[in-house]
């Protein structure tokens, strides 16, 4: 199983089977509606080295946080595999890859400039149960 980091507005963490992934949303112990889990697998929310509440965990994977060549504090790592970052197509910079995982951007249905593919799997978007437009699936559609 690959351990894969988005990014479209906060820090996602997915992970990847051979099958399409779905991904849950609902609240965490902050009552901040977020992705709970994908694919059965929790995602865990606590505080950061810096004291930020964020993703800590996915699938009993750690997330780890640190300072990108930018000097941005992101997440660096997820279950031991490096976060890369770079420059996308529009200029802005984004994680371009996770581990050997490359992540692809271009438009959603909505015409938004987001993560559309991370090693080759697409992207779904799609409504949340609080009518938010969010990735909702990667793999197979």
């Amino acid at each position: 199983m690959k351990k894969i980091l988005l990014y479209s507005g906060l820090a996602l963490v997915l992970s990847i089977s051979a099958a399409q992934a779905q991904i849950n949303y609902g609240y965490n112990a902050r009552g901040e509606y977020v992705p709970t889990s994908i694919n059965g697998e929790r995602i865990d929310y606590g505080y950061n080295a810096r004291g930020d509440y964020v993703p800590t965990s996915v699938g009993g994977e750690r997330i780890d946080y640190g300072y990108n060549a930018r000097g941005d504090y992101v997440p660096t790592s997820v279950g031991g595999e490096r976060i890369d970052y770079g420059y996308n197509a529009r200029g802005d910079y984004v994680p371009t890859s996770v581990g050997d995982n490359n992540i692809g951007y271009g438009y959603n249905a909505q015409g938004d400039y987001v993560p559309t593919s991370v090693g080759g799997n697409n992207i779904g978007y799609g409504y949340n149960a609080r009518g938010e437009y969010v990735p909702t699936s990667i793999g197979g559609w």
